[in-house]
C-alpha cells in the first residue's frame, strides 16, 4: 500500500509538472469563480477543455448550492469547503525552470477532516453521496491521469487551502471567520468556539458547530413547557417557604412548643425551611442559577451561587430526613416501649442529625460535584449523586420506614385487642397482668392521639423523598448527554425538514423523561413545607399566639409576667 501511494505521488508530481507546460495538457489560470472565493487565493490548474465556470457548475450539480451549504453548521461547512475547493482547484506553483510549474492536489488530512466533521450531518440530511472517500482517487482526476487518477496527497506535498477559522495567524485570509455562511436551526445557536485551542467549551451540548442553548433540556421539550412547569414548582416551593417560616417562628417563640417532643418538630421545621428557602436563588434570576454564558451549565467551579445554593439544598435535604427519622424512632419508643429516651439524649440527636448533613455536604463540595443538571436548582452530578447523596438518605429512610411499619403493626394489634375486650370492668376484678395490658392499650391510644401529626408528617416526607429518588434513578438518566446525543441528531434532522419545533419535540419525547412525571416529582418535594404547616399548624396555635402577644403587652405595661405550667409531653 505504501509503495502504491509513493508511486501515485511521484506520478502526480512528474506528470503534472510536464502537463502544465502546454495548453494541450491543461492551463494555469487565476481563480475567477464565486463558490470558493473565500478559500482559493492562488493560481489554479484546470484540465484541458475545462474552465473555472464549468468546474463550479459541476460542483453545483453535485449539490453544493448556496441553499444546501447554509444548512451545514459552521464546524462542518469549513472543512467540507476546504476539501471541495482544494480538490476541484489544484494549486499551481512556479518552479526554477521557466515555463514549467508544479501542481499540488488536495491533502488527505483535509479529506479526513471533512469526513470527521460532516459525515453524520450529511447522512442526516440525505446528502450521504457527497461524503468524501479519502482512500480512492481525488474526484475528477481519473480523467486527467487515467486509469488510477491521483490519490489524496500527504501533508508535506499537497494543496492546503487557507482556513477561515485560522484568525490572524499565518495563512489566514482576509475573509476571516466572519465570512462563514453556516446557520444553525432554532433552537440551536452557533458555537462560539472559545474553548482551549479554539474548540468548544461544552462538548455535551454542542455538535458540528451548533449548540443547544443552556438550559439545554428546555429546548428539547415543547416550546415553553419546562419554563411553565418549573414556574409552577417554584411557586409551590415559595409557598412552602413562607408557611414553613410561620411554623418555625411558632415553635421558636411559643413557650409551649419548646418541650419534648415539640422540640423535634422545631428542628424538623428548621430543616424544611432551609429546604424551601433555596427557591430564592432561581426566583431572583433563574437562568443565572442554571447557566454561565450562552451554552455552559452552572457548576460550583464557575458559579459561586450554584455552590452556595447546592450546599444549602444538600444540607437541608439530609438533615430533613435525619430529623424525620428521629421523629419516627421517638414515636416508636414512646408508643411501643413507653420510653422517653430521646428526651434525655438530645445531644446525641444533634450530633447524628446535623453531623450527617454536614458530612454529606462537605463530601459533595469537596469532590466538586455540585452542578446544575435538572429543574432550576443545583444538586449533585448524576454520575455521583447516588453514592454521595441518595445512599446516605437510604440508610436513614429505609430503617425508619421499617420502624414506622413496626409501630403501626403494634398499634393495629393493640387496637384490635381493645375492640375485642371490654375495658369497662372495675380494675378490682382484674388480675395485675390484665390491668397492665389494659394500661398499655390506653397508653398506646393516648400516644396516637398525641403524636399522630408527627407520624403523618414522617410518612409524607418519606413518600416524597422515595418518589423523587425513583424518578431521579429511573428517568433522569435519559437526559445524560451520552445517552441523548443520537436522538438529538434525529431532532436536528427533523428541524432541517422544515417541521415545527413542537412537532420535532413530540418525536423526541419517547427518549426523554415524561414531562408530567418530571414536573410531578419536582412539585411533590416542593410541597413538603406546605404539608408540614398543614399538619402541625392547628387552631390552638392561634390562641397561643394571642396569649403570647398578650403577655408581651402585659410585660410592656410594667406588670410581672405570669408563668405557665408546661407539660413534659405536650400534645403536638
Amino acid at each position: 500500500m505504501s509503495r502504491l501511494l509513493t508511486r501515485a505521488t511521484a506520478l502526480a508530481t512528474l506528470a503534472l509538472s510536464l502537463l502544465a507546460t502546454t495548453e494541450a495538457v491543461g492551463s494555469a489560470v487565476d481563480y475567477t469563480g464565486v463558490l470558493c472565493k473565500n478559500y482559493v487565493d492562488y493560481q489554479v490548474w484546470v484540465p484541458p477543455g475545462l474552465n473555472i465556470s464549468t468546474i463550479e457548475a459541476g460542483l453545483t450539480q453535485q449539490g453544493m448550492t448556496a441553499a444546501s451549504l447554509q444548512q451545514l453548521p459552521a464546524s462542518c461547512l469549513e472543512p467540507f469547503m476546504e476539501y471541495a475547493c482544494s480538490s476541484a482547484f489544484p494549486r499551481v506553483e512556479a518552479t526554477a525552470t521557466p515555463g514549467t510549474f508544479n501542481v499540488r492536489f488536495a491533502c488527505k488530512s483535509t479529506c479526513q477532516a471533512a469526513v470527521t466533521q460532516c459525515s453524520s450531518i450529511l447522512n442526516l440530511v440525505g446528502k450521504g453521496s457527497v461524503v468524501p472517500n479519502c482512500d480512492i482517487a481525488i474526484p475528477g482526476t481519473t480523467q486527467t491521469v487515467p486509469p488510477t487518477g491521483i490519490l489524496f496527497q500527504p501533508d508535506t506535498a499537497c494543496n492546503a487551502v487557507k482556513s477561515l477559522s485560522a484568525g490572524a495567524g499565518a495563512g489566514a485570509g482576509a475573509g476571516g471567520a466572519g465570512n462563514q455562511t453556516a446557520t444553525c436551526f432554532p433552537p440551536f445557536i452557533v458555537d462560539t468556539m472559545e474553548g482551549p485551542n479554539g474548540g468548544t467549551t461544552n462538548a455535551d451540548s454542542c455538535m458540528a458547530g451548533c449548540c443547544l442553548p443552556c438550559p439545554a433540556q428546555y429546548s428539547l421539550y415543547r416550546e415553553g413547557a419546562l419554563e411553565t412547569g418549573f414556574k409552577i414548582t417554584n411557586t409551590m416551593r415559595t409557598i412552602s417557604m413562607v408557611l414553613s417560616f410561620i411554623l418555625l417562628l411558632s415553635y421558636i417563640c411559643l413557650p409551649d412548643k419548646r418541650s419534648h417532643p415539640s422540640a423535634l418538630i422545631l428542628f424538623f421545621s428548621i430543616c424544611v425551611f432551609l429546604f424551601s428557602v433555596v427557591v430564592i436563588f432561581p426566583l431572583i434570576d433563574t437562568r443565572a442559577m442554571q447557566c454561565v454564558g450562552p451554552i455552559n451549565p452552572s457548576t460550583q467551579q464557575n458559579n459561586l451561587r450554584c455552590a452556595i445554593q447546592g450546599g444549602i439544598l444538600i444540607f437541608a435535604s439530609v438533615s430533613t430526613c435525619a430529623w424525620c427519622s428521629a421523629l419516627i424512632v421517638n414515636l416508636h419508643l414512646h408508643t411501643v416501649w413507653n420510653s422517653a429516651w430521646f428526651a434525655r439524649k438530645y445531644w446525641l440527636l444533634h450530633i447524628l442529625c446535623w453531623g450527617a448533613a454536614s458530612a454529606v455536604t462537605a463530601v459533595a463540595l469537596g469532590l466538586g460535584q455540585v452542578r446544575w443538571e435538572f429543574a432550576t436548582l443545583c444538586l449533585i452530578a448524576q454520575d455521583k449523586v447516588s453514592e454521595i447523596f441518595f445512599y446516605p438518605l437510604a440508610c436513614m429512610i429505609f430503617p425508619a420506614f421499617l420502624v414506622h411499619c413496626a409501630t403501626f403493626i403494634h398499634i393495629a394489634r393493640i387496637s384490635a385487642q381493645a375492640g375485642a375486650e371490654s375495658e369497662t370492668m372495675s380494675r378490682s376484678t382484674l388480675s395485675a397482668g390484665a390491668a397492665a395490658v389494659i394500661s398499655h392499650r390506653r397508653h398506646v391510644m393516648m400516644a396516637i392521639r398525641i403524636q399522630w401529626r408527627a407520624a403523618l408528617m414522617a410518612v409524607c416526607s418519606i413518600m416524597c423523598v422515595m418518589f423523587y429518588w425513583l424518578f431521579y434513578f429511573l428517568q433522569l438518566k435519559k437526559i445524560r448527554p451520552d445517552t441523548l446525543k443520537p436522538f438529538v441528531i434525529q431532532f436536528v434532522g427533523c428541524l432541517m425538514t422544515g417541521a415545527t419545533h413542537d412537532t420535532c419535540a413530540d418525536q423526541l419525547s419517547p427518549h426523554l423523561p415524561p414531562y408530567g412525571l418530571m414536573i410531578a416529582a419536582e412539585f411533590l418535594v416542593s410541597t413538603i413545607g406546605a404539608v408540614n404547616f398543614i399538619v402541625f399548624f392547628k387552631a390552638t396555635l392561634l390562641s397561643e399566639w394571642a396569649d403570647w402577644f398578650g403577655s408581651i403587652g402585659y410585660l410592656m405595661s410594667g406588670k410581672r409576667r405570669q408563668k405557665k405550667e408546661q407539660d413534659q409531653f405536650f400534645v403536638i
